[in-house]
């Protein structure tokens, strides 16, 4: 292997693992908040703070289905399928969408079921103080999966981050409702239940969006054409190559084209390959990659693998 491949083998490997430790404390951190709304809600029988608890309950196994799926995905993708584990990823982030979709779901259920059945709120002035510890803890947590969100690139920490911002409004708005249940003798506890229900769905139906489009590899229809605008303008190709499209890690759409066997390759051409790419890069928003093509019986000989990148 090449020093460059191992060189990115290596930061790949780094930032995994880095993940791996991010989700273990995600988990740590959500099981306690968990427990300790739950124990608030059953006290004050609040059906708002009951749904925030089940919410953190929710994002703690998130983090434990992430932590054990990509624990096996990096055991297969570690040699020959380095791109799986990015793959996974982004599956793992539609999976944790549709549990926040879900989660929304159980809110609106308990809300309306409360407000049509309502029942007496206990207040007490220690559980708001409990309570906005907890909303603080989750603003600590946005900001420590934004930290290694932006360090890893991963897809998962970024769905992580939207929801435990998400969440500590969430908790300011239990608490809003948690302080006017002693003053307000209406379903108030139900009518914010409910509204948080509301947003919780409206962002899981983005993220669930943004995930499948990732996971699909799909590419709007104008760069499409401005980037086949570009390679048929283009003197290196006598006609317009097959491309392949793929969203990476960090959101950005990429486009490879191989190059037939024949292709020249000497240093001048691979100047032009890298002026190409950086006319793309400007005008789409592409990262285009050029591959190699080497015949089989090249690899069988040793000398070079299957495709190479210029």
């Amino acid at each position: 292997m090449a020093p460059g491949k191992k060189t990115r083998a290596g930061e790949r490997l780094k930032k995994n693992r880095t993940l791996l430790i991010v989700l273990a404390v995600g988990i740590a951190c959500n099981l306690a908040l968990f427990f300790t709304k739950l124990y608030i809600g059953l006290s004050s029988n609040s059906v708002c703070i009951w749904s925030d608890a089940v919410n953190n309950l929710a994002d703690a196994l998130s983090c434990g289905i992430s932590l054990s799926f990509l624990a096996i995905t990096l055991r297969v993708s570690r040699d020959k399928l380095p791109f799986v584990a990015d793959k996974a990823q982004q599956l793992l982030s539609f999976v944790l969408a549709i549990v926040v979709l879900f989660v929304g779901l159980s809110f609106a259920y308990s809300s309306l079921e409360r407000f049509m059945y309502p029942t007496p709120i206990w207040f007490q002035m220690k559980f708001f103080y409990v309570l906005l510890l907890t909303a603080l803890a989750k603003l600590g947590m946005f900001f420590f999966y934004r930290h290694f969100s932006r360090k890893t690139t991963s897809s998962v920490l970024r769905v992580m981050q939207q929801d435990s911002i998400l969440d500590f409004f969430i908790t300011l708005t239990t608490l809003i409702s948690f302080a006017l249940t002693q003053h307000v003798e209406f379903a108030v506890d139900a009518v914010f239940g409910l509204l948080i229900s509301i947003v919780i769905c409206v962002n899981a139906v983005k993220m669930i969006k943004d995930a499948v489009t990732a996971l699909l590899n799909i590419v709007e229809k104008s760069k499409r054409k401005a980037l086949l605008a570009l390679l048929s303008e283009s003197a290196l190709f006598a006609q317009t190559p097959d491309i392949r499209y793929d969203i990476d890690e960090t959101g950005d759409v990429c486009a490879t084209v191989t190059l037939p066997p024949e292709q020249a390759t000497d240093a001048e051409k691979r100047k032009e390959y890298d002026a190409l790419a950086a006319q793309c890069l400007e005008q789409t928003g592409i990262k285009l990659n050029f591959i190699l093509y080497v015949s089989p019986e090249k690899e069988r000989s040793g000398s070079a693998a299957a495709e190479e990148t210029l």
